[in-house]
């Protein structure tokens, strides 16, 4: 269970949480339970593991389906997301909505919101986290994303950037 949670954090942070793509959300239901102790702060390595690319996020559970992240968190310009956690064809994503970023304030009606991130565990125990493509035709809108997660035919390779890889840090 704590893996999961792991992967789920990951994913929030891999997904440069920027980059949301729809204005509804992917899945209204099924959503997995919050753990609890896969709460606390993240970190990525910069390229070529210069310390002053490091990524930080915070991860914390809000409630019984839900986390609050916030990324990057180590800069002014961090972002708020909501992130839900479901499993689709045995594979661990979060569902991530965009609740506010600190030089935009709340995203407007027009903005998308949402988007959908894959967790998976590296053999040596970190989290690798994949963000849904920005182009092909499950973009075209929710359901479409939906029916493209949900076929067992899809290849998820396509659907997904990179990889991100984040390890969470001890707490203090």
């Amino acid at each position: 269970m704590k893996t999961a949670l792991r992967i789920a954090v990951v994913a929030l942070l891999s997904l440069s949480l920027t980059s949301c793509l729809f204005k509804e959300p992917v899945f209204t239901s099924g959503f997995s339970p919050a753990d609890p102790a896969l709460g606390g702060v993240w970190m990525a390595e910069g390229e070529n593991g210069d310390p002053r690319e490091r990524e930080f996020a915070v991860l914390a559970a809000v409630g019984a389906d839900a986390y609050m992240l916030h990324y990057p968190a180590a800069q002014k310009d961090g972002t708020y997301f909501e992130v839900r956690p479901l499993k689709i064809r045995d594979k661990d994503l979060w569902q991530v909505r965009l609740v506010a970023s600190f030089d935009d304030g709340l995203p407007g009606k027009d903005t998308p919101t949402y988007t959908i991130a894959w967790l998976q565990k590296t053999p040596d125990g970190k989290l690798s986290v994949r963000s849904l493509k920005g182009e092909g035709a499950h973009t075209a809108g929710p359901a479409q994303a939906r029916k493209a997660l949900e076929d067992q035919a899809t290849d998820w390779n396509t659907l997904f950037g990179d990889p991100q890889t984040f390890t969470r840090l001890p707490d203090k």
